[in-house]
């Protein structure tokens, strides 16, 4: 049923494997991509929630169930929330480090 919902908002959901893949694969030390991917996150949060709100009309015009399709985008929004939260966090700390790195250099 879910590959269904996926064809449906075929561009949105490419984009959040997109950033589902950068998620996995971003390095602690990289504070450029972990500032992208909050910002990349909470973008596309919005957007999802945006699905979700549309479900009903969504479901109406492609035949399906609307609540196990709203059901599904409101788990790829809270994912993408999580997403941006755990991204911000880790930015805050790689900037730390970062900070507490340049204070140990002898100059």
């Amino acid at each position: 049923m879910k590959s269904d919902f996926e064809q449906i908002v075929k561009d949105d959901f490419e984009q959040y494997k997109d950033i589902s893949r950068r998620f996995r694969d971003v390095q602690m030390e990289n504070c450029a991509e972990l500032k992208a991917l909050t910002t990349d996150s909470w973008l596309l949060a919005t957007r999802w929630s945006e699905i979700q709100s549309l479900a009903s009309k969504i479901a109406q015009e492609n035949g399906i169930n609307k609540t196990d399709f709203g059901t599904w985008a409101y788990q790829k929004y809270r994912q993408l929330q999580e997403m941006h939260i755990t991204c911000r966090s880790w930015y805050r700390l790689a900037k730390e480090d970062e900070r507490t790195l340049k204070g140990l250099e002898i100059v």
